[in-house]
């Protein structure tokens, strides 16, 4: 009841007949009265905040406007009925030109793309991006003003690149379409030593003819640490070679808790040219096949 009061308060302070330079507020106290009135959404909301809404239960504020009016002060039009200005409903907005309503009767305006470029590091750990943009609102007179908004970003960890962020209805705000979306989609930078497959990362190594006919020892970059890890090759290891380090990959986007593998890819490097003495070495100690 007190959310009920509340809002028809808020809803004829800030109605489009009263407001007609912001309609911003309004579609907003519609929308936390459309959460706050409902228990299960309510209960998640208080939880899990705007991003479990979503996540959750896959919320977007679709409300009729004109419906909520109705359930809640019993009148399809509650604030042109107390005034009697008929001439006034003509002139005035449709609800539905300003917030998340039904939008048959608008186009859509095309999304709008940006590109986020994160490190390798930063797609594995996770991390959460601030990114202001500037957006145009139809005022009054088909004035526009210009606005800053903030947009958050969550990078959850294991996110690939090509993952599509979308702010649905964030572009510029006009009476004759709907606010375009606005998509960030994640771009993996380069790395200068690891290759991303999956969840997994690709080593390369390079052996010396020697080193992949005897064994050696090398030292194996990690993502997450800055000490190497020590990894003793045996005998014979032959180009296109792998070797699989488990559980030193990225996390996995599904649980962070797991891990993709760390793959070694082995290449040799031969020698460009031999002395006499070292060919009839090499013969008396490699057998032939």
């Amino acid at each position: 009841a007190e959310i009920r009061k509340a809002y028809h308060r808020k809803a004829l302070q800030f109605h489009p007949d009263k407001n007609t330079t912001d309609h911003s507020y309004f579609c907003l106290i519609s929308e936390a009265y459309d959460v706050l009135s409902s228990v299960t959404k309510r209960r998640v909301f208080d939880s899990h905040g705007e991003d479990g809404l979503k996540e959750k239960c896959n919320y977007i504020f679709k409300m009729d406007l004109t419906r909520m009016f109705s359930e809640l002060c019993g009148e399809t039009d509650f604030l042109l009925s107390q005034k009697h200005d008929h001439r006034r409903a003509k002139k005035r907005p449709a609800f539905d030109n300003f917030c998340r309503g039904p939008f048959e009767n608008r186009p859509k305006d095309k999304e709008v793309i940006k590109e986020l470029a994160l490190t390798l590091e930063e797609l594995h750990t996770g991390l959460t991006k601030r990114i202001k943009i500037t957006k145009k609102i139809e005022s009054e007179r088909s004035k526009f003003r210009v606005v800053e908004r903030i947009l958050e970003i969550k990078v959850r960890p294991g996110w690939k690149d090509g993952t599509r962020i979308t702010f649905e209805r964030e572009g510029n705000v006009s009476s004759d379409a709907i606010p375009a979306d606005i998509v960030f989609i994640i771009r993996e930078k380069p790395h200068p030593v690891f290759e991303r497959v999956g969840d997994d990362l690709v080593y390369h190594v390079t052996l010396s003819l020697r080193s992949s006919l005897t064994g050696t020892d090398i030292s194996v970059p990690l993502i997450d640490s800055t000490s190497p890890l020590d990894v003793r090759l045996p005998p014979l290891v032959a180009p296109g070679t792998t070797k699989v380090i488990p559980c030193q990959g990225i996390r996995s986007q599904r649980d962070a808790a797991k891990r993709g593998d760390m793959i070694l890819k082995f290449a040799v490097s031969y020698p460009t040219s031999l002395s006499e003495t070292q060919i009839e070495a090499l013969q008396r100690i490699l057998p032939e096949e």
